[in-house]
């Protein structure tokens, strides 16, 4: 079985990041946003590291609207943690698996 190491690191950092959230400042959102997009990373990854080259739209998009919606909370906020640093890692993710599509 194929594994793809960097995209479930990114998927493992994206759990922790949304647990550390729910523990620091209480943020049931964070939690769920963290432990949802996490999972449907970590998933999605596997499938594509393991089926057709076409599966690697799956986590792209997954990626994409992570890192869009993080960076919009960073423009709102101008903080980097954690907003900017989600969007900073997720946008060059969903670029990644886009040209592994393509």
């Amino acid at each position: 079985m194929v594994a793809d190491v960097v995209g479930l690191s990114f998927g493992i950092l994206i759990v922790v990041g949304g647990v550390m959230g729910f523990l620091k400042s209480n943020s049931t959102a964070s939690l769920i946003s963290g432990l949802v997009f996490g999972a449907l990373i970590t998933v999605t990854t596997q499938y594509a590291a393991t089926h057709a080259q076409g599966f690697s739209l799956l986590p792209a998009t997954v990626c994409l609207v992570l890192g869009l919606i993080m960076g919009s909370r960073f423009l709102e906020s101008k903080k980097f943690m954690p907003a900017g640093m989600v969007a900073t890692l997720a946008l060059p993710m969903s670029v990644r698996y886009f040209l592994k599509y393509f």
